[in-house]
């Protein structure tokens, strides 16, 4: 049985990308909650012409281990998040895909209930929760200030369980919260159908992906998930920058890729409903109904005709 076991892990292998951008200060912590777990066989380092010493850093982190491999872009030019782990990607060689962000870090059971769970060879991926840890006694987080007190207690994950096959509806509502790029593990193959990330959207291109991936694939988590993995909240996060345009470019990217795919008419309208709500052309969010209703009209006819 124990060889079994170790058999088992050393077939289980998986590639964990690490997109570097402004990551000089952390990005040890995260190789290294990485490097000495057995389920790692490698470490993709995409530095993202970081205006930071994170390049020397990662320089020095290929030197000490032998898992770690750098890559830069063509030019070495800065191409952002969604690029950065598309060349991971291409680069890598497991059979599973991990990411991690270079500020963060996974703890050491990152991947004990993510591997029982792949020896089903009809899982796509696993999907495990995420905790946090402000780095200052205060920070932002979604564009809204909250204490270290607070914020080190919240967990990003689904609300409620849910049936691989409601997924991609949960994930598009976003009404039943929603799991973190760290704590989600996926099988090669899935790419072959759901793609690569988005290069077009500088927000929100990882929650893309996963609808996408929920869309395509069969994406489960544990029955009783623990916190895989650790987002660390600081001053330069992206997130920070999230807002209503943001999520219209979002939305709008998520009509144009489905909206002539199958899916049920819940999922339809609900892709609809999140498309014209979230309309970069909407004047009237707020006001009388009789200027807000017949805008939306407008907006859902222009939506179905373009």
């Amino acid at each position: 049985m124990a060889e079994n076991k170790t058999l088992y892990n050393q077939n289980f292998q998986v590639s964990v990308i690490i997109p570097v951008y402004k990551a000089e200060k952390y990005l040890r912590k995260a190789v290294e909650s990485a490097i000495h777990l057995v389920e790692v066989g490698e470490i993709i380092l995409i530095e993202d012409k970081s205006p930071d010493d994170a390049l020397i850093v990662c320089n020095d982190l290929e030197r000490e281990y032998e898992k770690v491999k750098l890559y830069r872009h063509p030019n070495e030019e800065n191409k952002g998040a969604g690029a950065s782990r598309n060349l991971g990607i291409e680069k890598s060689s497991c059979e599973f895909i991990s990411f991690l962000d270079a500020d963060d870090w996974y703890k050491s059971n990152r991947f004990e209930k993510t591997k029982i769970l792949f020896k089903d060879p009809g899982v796509d991926g696993v999907y495990e929760p995420v905790g946090t840890w402000f780095y200052e006694q205060e920070g932002a987080l979604f564009g809204k200030k909250i204490t270290k007190e607070k914020g080190d207690q919240i967990i990003t994950f689904l609300k409620n369980p849910v049936e691989p096959e409601n997924l991609f509806y949960s994930l598009m509502s976003q009404s039943n919260g929603n799991f973190h790029t760290n704590g989600i593990t996926i099988r090669r193959s899935l790419i072959d159908k759901a793609g690569f990330f988005s290069t077009e959207l500088k927000l929100h291109q990882d929650t893309e992906y996963w609808i996408r991936c929920a869309y395509y694939g069969t994406l489960i988590a544990p029955k009783d998930p623990d916190v895989v993995a650790i987002r660390g909240v600081h001053d330069e996060n992206r997130i920070n920058s999230v807002n209503f345009y943001s999520k219209a470019k979002f939305y709008k990217s998520l009509f144009r890729r489905f909206r002539n795919k199958p899916m049920s008419l819940k999922e339809k309208l609900l892709l609809y409903k999140k498309g014209i709500f979230f309309n970069p052309d909407r004047k009237f969010h707020q006001g009388p109904a009789s200027k807000k209703y017949p805008e939306i009209v407008k907006l859902f006819w222009k939506r179905i005709i373009t």
